[in-house]
């Protein structure tokens, strides 16, 4: 394999091959260049040449990376943000950008504060773009690679080469079905509440180690609980609970709920706007149960920029707004 001679190469073919490595397709690519099938296929042909390498080959689900590629991938990604950065104005100035953002955040997080988040947004910046994903094991090197710019979660112990912040607080209540005999109720006792199925909130119990998962020098938090202090009540009158689902998401888990006799631990803001929704009855856990932090999270060596610097900003003030 020869040296690429880099004085010559287009740099736009650079662009080609960072939106396929994201896209996984010559449609999506060229809708998200405002290129044609046609051009895309001609640019990869090029890079193909140029790399000695097919770098991209059909496959059942759309176009795979070789080898080759998803070793280019993430370190071309992380040059063509630094490059960006380099060029952007050092003054910001969200009424003319048409920059695209990106942030992975979880569902609940996507539910309750994007809306306000890009309620901001629109007023401020309307030709900005906003490009959510679920946060998922490839966070660390999407931070680090520039792909991601921002995340937002519940975070334990993080390497640091990354920087945090935390939002807002969130606590917990348990959600039963208005129609189950437990709702008649004035408030949940810890007896009854041993009693019930429950349903428990989880994206990967089955990696989790004590309800974190650690991938890439990021710790976090998988599933919805708090944090041990419901079996630890439970235990102190020799009960134990009941789990009789997991789900992978709290407003799924508060839909199973309304139709069952099950009861969830759900984060109390989603709860309460889908309360009247679900027909649930919310009532306070019969235990101490701490809150959860929600938390920002970048990558810390990419220094101060004007544009993620405004995107947290935003973050901060929708936040501020629950």
């Amino acid at each position: 394999m020869q040296d690429v001679h880099f004085p010559s190469l287009d740099l736009n073919l650079l662009r080609v091959f960072d939106a396929l490595a994201d896209e996984l397709s010559v449609t999506r690519a060229g809708a998200r260049l405002g290129l044609s099938q046609s051009a895309v296929s001609h640019a990869l042909g090029r890079l193909r040449h140029t790399l000695e390498d097919p770098l991209f080959v059909r496959g059942s689900d759309g176009m795979l990376p070789t080898a080759r590629a998803q070793e280019i991938a993430p370190r071309l990604r992380q040059g063509l943000a630094q490059l960006q950065e380099a060029l952007s104005p050092t003054a910001f100035n969200p009424a003319n950008t048409g920059r695209r953002f990106t942030i992975a955040t979880s569902t609940y997080a996507s539910a309750v504060l994007m809306p306000e988040m890009m309620s901001l947004i629109r007023a401020e910046a309307p030709a900005a773009e906003l490009r959510l994903y679920g946060i998922d094991p490839s966070l660390s090197d999407d931070l680090e690679s520039g792909r991601t710019d921002l995340a937002v979660g519940g975070f334990g112990r993080v390497a640091p080469r990354f920087d945090r912040e935390v939002l807002f607080s969130e606590t917990a209540v348990w959600a039963v079905s208005a129609r189950h005999p437990a709702a008649s109720a004035e408030r949940l006792t810890l007896e009854a509440l041993a009693d019930l199925p429950q349903v428990i909130i989880s994206v990967a119990q089955d990696r989790a180690i004590d309800g974190r998962l650690t991938e890439g020098g990021l710790e976090r938090w998988v599933i919805w609980d708090d944090r041990g202090a419901l079996d630890e009540a439970l235990a102190k009158i020799g009960r134990s609970r009941v789990i009789a689902m997991t789900a992978q998401d709290a407003q799924s888990a508060l839909a199973i709920v309304s139709r069952t006799d099950m009861a969830a631990l759900a984060p109390r803001r989603l709860a309460t706007a889908c309360a009247q929704q679900y027909d649930l009855k919310l009532f306070e856990p019969p235990y101490r149960s701490p809150a959860i932090d929600m938390e920002a999270l970048w990558r810390r060596d990419l220094g101060p920029t004007a544009a993620i610097d405004w995107l947290r900003s935003r973050l901060r003030a929708a936040a501020a707004r629950l």
